[in-house]
């Protein structure tokens, strides 16, 4: 035995850590809610855009087309069918991609915010303070 062991073995915690369900309802709603939000709200900004006459580009609005190759797999073959239904699809997308932006981006100043004021402290309990003091620049 050297001098400075101890005889005594001291159980190892065993701590689980899993994540808070209050994040995993954010992740929810930033993966699933958010761009489904974001697409409605692009949605109607589109059509009360065309209604105001804003200058959204011509090739944007009306139906898709798809290249005929495309139609040439089965399996997506009724995936084109139904985006083509859908009116002014590329203005939607292009409108909800920068809704989605705004959103989360508020979001993230939010919670930026929200986890300054209630989260952990800046120095754990055994963390030392910055110095205050004002120290002189050396000169020879």
């Amino acid at each position: 035995m050297g001098k400075y062991t101890t005889q005594v073995k001291q159980k190892e915690t065993v701590r689980v850590r899993g994540v808070h369900p209050v994040m995993k309802g954010l992740g929810c709603f930033i993966m699933i809610l958010l761009p489904v939000l974001s697409y409605g709200v692009a949605m109607l900004l589109v059509n009360y855009g065309i209604g105001q006459r804003w200058p959204i580009p011509v090739e944007w609005l009306g139906t898709p087309q798809f290249h005929p190759w495309l139609w040439k797999a089965r399996g997506l073959a009724s995936i084109f069918r139904f985006l083509q239904t859908q009116t002014n699809l590329y203005a939607n997308v292009v409108f909800a991609l920068g809704v989605w932006v705004v959103i989360g981006g508020f979001m993230a100043i939010f919670f930026g915010y929200l986890y300054r004021f209630l989260g952990p402290s800046e120095y754990g309990p055994m963390d030392v303070p910055p110095i205050r003091a004002k120290v002189k620049r050396y000169k020879r």
